[in-house]
């Protein structure tokens, strides 16, 4: 007897809505369309269902919602697209989501087997288009074989480094009836459907060959390292989340100062003061100084991304020399094996999951003062933190909206952004307390995510207080999610930096193509206080200091849906790394107000 004999009767759209139930999923993002009609009539009883279905504007926004349901939830968000068009729309979020490590199921419709091949309407060559997008893609080619291609998908998923598996439904399979499973032992066929999977490099490999085969010889050297270590710093990542206690432990018990990624902000407490915050292009200056002063590197869930590293030639001198001396070097941890290696050359691989790591390194270690060090740390926040300077004429800077949002929000808000410099600045002037709080686009930096990662946000966390702090351009790119938003009746507060501009891009314009500003000014946005109230959905507009912190108050604490489109000045972020430099190696304000004048600059009218 199979595990899968009560599927027999079953059409193949009731064995993918019973398997999503199975699997405990609580609420899907769709679009309809031709080719997924049979899979969207399931959720037609919206009584009874198990599962809530929520209809966005565009496939590309419903991605991004499940995708931050995801990361906010830590529960795979599912997608599910028409053929064609619908697929090909949704491509975007599955890489962005299998980049930055997120559990994703997309379900996309498919034009008929018998028709297949043929450029039949709204089909295309759906595996073909994600294959490189995702951890794994198959177009299902019988029933027989669904119920288990689901359940490996699943594991594939939400095991080792996650990510987005796509499932390819021919129209004709999804009515068809299930008779019988072509699996004879379908627990012992599904294991190695799996493993032929990995053996393939279908997606990456996740076997752990550190923890679970290096001798205590191996750990206890590298404990060695670190109690030896004059200048250590921990380098925390994304695959570091959920297990803040045992790195808080760390920290604070052997004096260890710690940055982390955009991904991992608020793992380690930023109000604390072995807390470097976010490093990277516009990260805290001082961290980036410590990393290069750092004789000891200890990377715990990231992946050295170009962003946090810089010039990789130029890359943490110090550890390099203590690495010959045999005194320090570069320790990384990575559930990934091959993340290892791959843009930098670390001397201690661990690969595992790094709650493991954390707590066997943490009954090895010894407590040290490490006095000299953390003065020099100490120092370097003194002096580089992250601050901003007021305008004295009434006009609003973008950090002073952000502050504003910071001093009012609930402790455990969730904020979504979009992608710019309105994101970097959200990084840098919220107060980031606990990990999973900012769910923002990281390696693929997708503008126009901010709403519609919201919306996944708030229907994963419904007591929880959701903001968008978004640009103008990027919040232009999905709006029509505000349709979503006030059909739903979601809580949400959109926070808009207006400055008629993609901020970031004009800055580089700026900087290094002298000035020359081509493709980046927004000539006709509309007010979006009024573009809300079209929409059902409560307006705000401030465009004066005096006026901020009534405005804000107002705004964040209005009942049901908000947005308030504050009108800010056109500024650079800082501190920037330049490009092809090392890491330490910044614009800082007194350069650039030597380059700029930026007393002459005012907000758009």
């Amino acid at each position: 007897m199979t595990k899968y004999k009560n599927l027999i009767g079953k059409t193949g759209a009731n064995i993918i809505y019973n398997k999503l139930v199975s699997w405990g999923i609580k609420d899907v993002h769709l679009y309809s369309g031709g080719a997924i009609m049979g899979l969207v009539d399931e959720f037609h009883d919206t009584q009874n269902n198990i599962i809530s279905s929520y209809i966005h504007t565009h496939e590309q926004s419903l991605g991004h919602a499940a995708t931050g349901y995801a990361k906010s939830s830590g529960k795979m968000g599912v997608s599910i697209v028409t053929s064609g068009p619908g697929l090909t729309n949704i491509i975007t979020p599955m890489l962005d989501s299998t980049n930055d490590s997120t559990p994703l199921m997309v379900i996309s419709g498919q034009v008929s087997r018998n028709v297949m091949g043929t450029n039949a309407f709204q089909e295309c060559d759906a595996v073909g288009l994600s294959k490189s997008a995702t951890k794994f893609s198959y177009c299902i080619k019988e029933i027989e074989e669904l119920p288990y291609i689901m359940d490996i998908a699943y594991k594939i998923a939400n095991t080792g480094k996650k990510g987005t598996v796509h499932i390819d439904l021919p129209k004709d399979i999804s009515s068809s009836i299930f008779k019988n499973s072509l699996l004879i032992n379908d627990e012992i066929n599904i294991t190695r459907l799996y493993n032929n999977i990995m053996n393939n490099n279908l997606f990456d490999s996740n076997v752990d060959i550190s923890l679970n085969t290096h001798n205590n010889d191996y750990i206890e050297k590298i404990a060695k390292i670190i109690n030896n270590s004059k200048k250590p710093i921990l380098y925390v990542g994304q695959g570091c989340n959920g297990n803040h206690k045992l790195l808080t432990y760390l920290v604070d018990n052997f004096n260890i100062p710690v940055t982390t990624t955009i991904h991992a902000m608020g793992v380690y407490d930023e109000n604390n003061e072995l807390s470097l915050e976010m490093l990277g292009m516009h990260g805290n200056a001082a961290a980036n100084i410590a990393i290069q002063e750092a004789d000891l590197i200890i990377c715990i869930g990231a992946r050295f991304d170009d962003r946090t590293t810089g010039n990789v030639e130029l890359y943490a001198p110090e550890a390099k020399k203590a690495s010959i001396n045999k005194t320090g070097g570069i320790i990384h941890n990575n559930i990934e094996f091959s993340e290892i290696n791959k843009t930098v050359k670390v001397d201690f691989p661990i690969i595992g999951d790094s709650k493991l790591f954390l707590s066997k390194i943490n009954n090895l270690l010894i407590k040290k003062d490490r006095n000299d060090w953390l003065n020099r740390i100490f120092s370097l926040k003194k002096k580089y933190n992250f601050r901003y300077n007021e305008l004295k004429n009434g006009n609003i800077k973008t950090q002073t909206a952000i502050t504003k949002i910071n001093n009012l929000i609930q402790k455990d808000a969730i904020i979504t952004t979009g992608v710019g410099s309105h994101q970097m600045m959200t990084a840098q002037f919220i107060k980031w307390n606990n990990y999973n709080k900012m769910i923002t686009s990281g390696s693929l930096g997708v503008m126009g995510v901010g709403v519609p990662y919201a919306i996944g946000a708030k229907i994963a966390n419904p007591d929880k207080q959701v903001i968008v702090i978004d640009g103008d351009s990027s919040f232009m790119m999905t709006l029509g999610e505000l349709k979503t938003i006030a059909e739903y009746n979601l809580d949400i507060k959109i926070a808009i930096m207006n400055n008629h501009t993609q901020g970031m891009v004009k800055e580089w314009e700026k900087l290094f193509f002298d000035g020359r500003i081509t493709a980046t000014t927004n000539f006709c946005n509309p007010k979006f206080e009024l573009l809300a109230e079209t929409f059902g959905i409560k307006g705000f507009y401030c465009d004066n200091i005096n006026d901020i912190d009534k405005i804000t108050e107002e705004f964040l604490n209005f009942k049901g849906p908000a947005l308030c489109e504050y009108n800010v000045i056109d500024e650079i972020c800082l501190p920037l790394v330049k490009p092809g430099c090392a890491l330490d190696d910044m614009l800082l304000e007194e350069e650039y107000v030597k380059k700029f004048d930026t007393s002459k600059i005012e907000p758009p009218s």
